[in-house]
This record gives structure tokens, C-alpha cells and sequence, in this order.
């Protein structure tokens, strides 16, 4: 499956490639509540709707691929300018291994773009680092005993 999402940005590969990145995912996404340390499948990172997984980063033609390589359905996306559909705009591109997917799943990579595109449309020019940090809102899901 694939989904889009456009920014109305006009910037370039390489604003993209210093802007966007697996530490500011955070500032640019309230899908994204927290990121941590690398281990052996790539950084730590959290997950409102689906908690725990690891990302990985590499530059492509027009800005960064971000995958996940524990994720059932090989969830990745990509956050690229200059080229078709609109080569004007930030093009947000997720793509899941699935031709369909329960509502919940698709709801949530949808919300995944939708406010990954608010956040870059919002602060892609201001400084990352200059943002107020967000409270940690990770649900503990582990059961009492």
C-alpha cells in the first residue's frame, strides 16, 4: 500500500538532509513520541499508535528514506523535493508490504504523514533545537502482576 502526503515547502535535497533527520523526527511529528539510542537494527524509536521499533536513515535522490526493519508490514517512508508528483512541494511517501491492512493500521500510517506534513509545514523554518521538549507519553503496556 502507499500513501502521500505534500508539504507546501520549496526547498532543496539538501535543506531536507540537514533538517530532517531520526533525532529532530520528534520536533516534526506528534506520531513520533520519543527516539533513543542505535542497537543493532538501527535507533530506537517510539511509536504513538505503535510503540517500540527501530528506524534506520539514507540519503536518496531528493531528501531521506526513513525504514523500519522490525516492522511486520516493512514500513517505510520518504521525504523528498524536486521531483514528480510535485516537484515544488515536500512529497511525503510511505509504503507498507500489504495490498490492505486493518483500518486501525492504515488510520495510523495516514496520521504517521498527515502530522509529519503539519509539523514540517510549521517548523521546517525554525530551529529544532530552540523547541520546548515534549513530555515523554509512552504507555506502560506491560500488564500488573
Amino acid at each position: 500500500m502507499e500513501f502521500f502526503e505534500y508539504a507546501n515547502i520549496l526547498t532543496t535535497q539538501e535543506e531536507i538532509r540537514n533538517k530532517v533527520s531520526i533525532d529532530t523526527l520528534p520536533f516534526f511529528c506528534e506520531e513520533i513520541d520519543d527516539v533513543d539510542a542505535a542497537e543493532e537494527l538501527g535507533r530506537v524509536i517510539y511509536f504513538r499508535h505503535w510503540g517500540r521499533f527501530h528506524l534506520r536513515q539514507e540519503e536518496v535522490m531528493g531528501g531521506v528514506r526513513f525504514s523500519v526493519p522490525d516492522c511486520p508490514n516493512a514500513l517505510a517512508w520518504t521525504v523528498t523535493t524536486g521531483y514528480p508528483p510535485c516537484p515544488e512541494k515536500i512529497v511525503l511517501h510511505a509504503t507498507i508490504n500489504r495490498r490492505d491492512h486493518d483500518a486501525e493500521f492504515i488510520d495510523a500510517t495516514k496520521a504517521l504523514l498527515a502530522t509529519l506534513k503539519t509539523g514540517l509545514e510549521e517548523n521546517f523554518n525554525s530551529e529544532p533545537a530552540n523547541a520546548e521538549p515534549r513530555p515523554f507519553l509512552m504507555a506502560d503496556l506491560r500488564g500488573t502482576p
